[in-house]
């Protein structure tokens, strides 16, 4: 099961780090932080830069959650163990798991999507996870190169910023 543990933000990466050295394997078959990809202009030149994708946020493949649970308490900077109930914590449902391994990839990756703009700033995606996502975008910035998508999650409305590159534009009104 899928488990998400709600740390301080800018603190995932030690807190990810401090679980895996600190509980025991055999209680943890992963331990990670989705991130995705997005191009960053430097000195004048795009480069790709990985980011986080939920702040704040740690999470935990278990089967074991009652011992996951008691090792867990022993980490500092925990803020919270998400779905806390009857002393051990609730995994993230299935539709909250396929969210998660649509957009991201065996390194828990979201890569950029390659989008076309068409007539009337309409947006084709040609290849990426936005393709599953393009009806819940909410903006873009083609400026940042990003769209934000808003999905359900954690029982809530979440917005997640999700990295595009453009391939084409058609304007149909020079033809």
């Amino acid at each position: 099961m899928w488990y998400v543990i709600q740390t301080l933000g800018g603190e995932e990466e030690r807190t990810a780090d401090m679980i895996r050295k600190r509980v025991p394997f055999y209680y943890i078959e992963d331990c990670f932080i989705p991130k995705r990809e997005r191009m960053k202009k430097f000195h004048g030149c795009w480069n790709k830069v990985e980011e986080i994708l939920f702040r704040g946020y740690v999470f935990v493949i278990s089967d074991q959650p009652r011992e996951l649970y008691q090792s867990l308490r022993h980490i500092p900077k925990l803020t919270k163990i998400l779905g806390r109930e009857e002393g051990y914590f609730v995994p993230l449902n299935a539709e909250e798991k396929r969210l998660i391994q649509r957009i991201g990839n065996n390194e828990h990756m979201t890569p950029i999507s390659r989008i076309e703009l068409e007539e009337g700033k309409c947006v084709r995606v040609v290849d990426g996870p936005l393709k599953d996502y393009l009806g819940n975008v909410v903006r873009l910035n083609l400026h940042k190169r990003e769209v934000v998508v808003r999905v359900e999650f954690m029982g809530r409305e979440m917005e997640l910023k999700m990295g595009i590159e453009m391939v084409s534009v058609k304007d149909r009104s020079f033809e």
